[in-house]
């Protein structure tokens, strides 16, 4: 197979991975509260799982995460009220990071300086890759025009991620930081903010909300740190890709590293402009 048709496969499994992904993100929140809070419990274990194996984390306590995801998604299946639902997130890791905790105290096989490294990577873990995902969780049933908040926030990243990609891919010349990413490039980021603008300005002609001209801007720029962060992450560890799981994106924390990033800022600052810009 010579490079012209690789590359072109490349694409083509590119471009259908990807869109399966968004496709099944558009039909979580089409769905309603319920469906689209599992599914972000789903990928927030995914992510987790990839996150602990990156840093290599002990095995047992991969297993231990496995067993608490389990039960997380029984125990909601079995809770009606919207309320109540995203309780079992917090119902699940409390426990969870005792016995992550409890494991780690009476390990034998662990030095002292390596216990306190495996609860670090808990701990940043917990807040790094799981919380995001209750955020957009909370947004979405609690927040006023929540769902419109999460559905313009996944668009303006699916956005500012491909048209960066692609314009970067073609113009790109001026690397931003060659030593984490090397394929990101000025050029494309600054594509990919200036087509989330133009979007930003359309949501607010279809929503009357003037929020997404802020959001326009804030998203895709903490949009790209996030994808530095991750990148950092994985360099550090020696990893190109978090996971397999959609060829062409690499795995879940991959896909998501620029949601986890951004859904934070949503609600830390943004979303009191909600309350501003009613």
């Amino acid at each position: 197979m010579n490079d012209k048709k690789k590359k072109y496969l490349d694409f083509l499994i590119r471009f259908f991975t990807g869109f399966i992904y968004v496709i099944s993100i558009l039909f979580s929140i089409d769905r309603g509260e319920k469906t689209f809070r599992i599914v972000m419990m789903i990928l927030s274990f995914f992510c987790f799982f990839e996150f602990l194996l990156i840093l290599r984390t002990n095995t047992t306590l991969i297993k231990v995460t496995f067993l608490f995801f389990l039960l997380s998604i029984f125990m909601d299946l079995f809770i009606a009220e919207k309320e109540k639902g995203l309780i079992s997130y917090i119902i699940c890791f409390i426990p969870y990071s005792i016995i992550f905790l409890v494991i780690q105290l009476f390990s034998k096989k662990s030095s002292n300086k390596e216990k306190i490294v495996e609860v670090s990577h808990l701990i940043f873990g917990l807040v790094y890759v799981i919380m995001p995902f209750y955020l957009a969780s909370y947004i979405y049933a609690i927040v006023c025009h929540g769902k419109q908040l999460i559905l313009g926030t996944f668009i303006l990243i699916w956005t500012n991620d491909s048209l960066s990609y692609l314009i970067g891919k073609k113009w790109g010349k001026r690397k931003i930081a060659t030593s984490i990413s090397p394929k990101k490039s000025m050029e494309g980021v600054v594509g990919g903010l200036f087509f989330c603008i133009v979007l930003g300005f359309l949501l607010y002609k279809i929503w009357k909300k003037k929020y997404w001209l802020i959001l326009s801007f804030t998203v895709p720029i903490f949009s790209t740190i996030g994808d530095l962060v991750e990148s950092t992450i994985k360099r550090s560890c020696n990893v190109k890709n978090s996971g397999t799981w959609f060829p062409g994106h690499g795995g879940f924390l991959d896909r998501l590293d620029s949601f986890i990033f951004v859904i934070p800022i949503i609600a830390t600052v943004v979303v009191s402009l909600v309350y501003v810009f009613k």
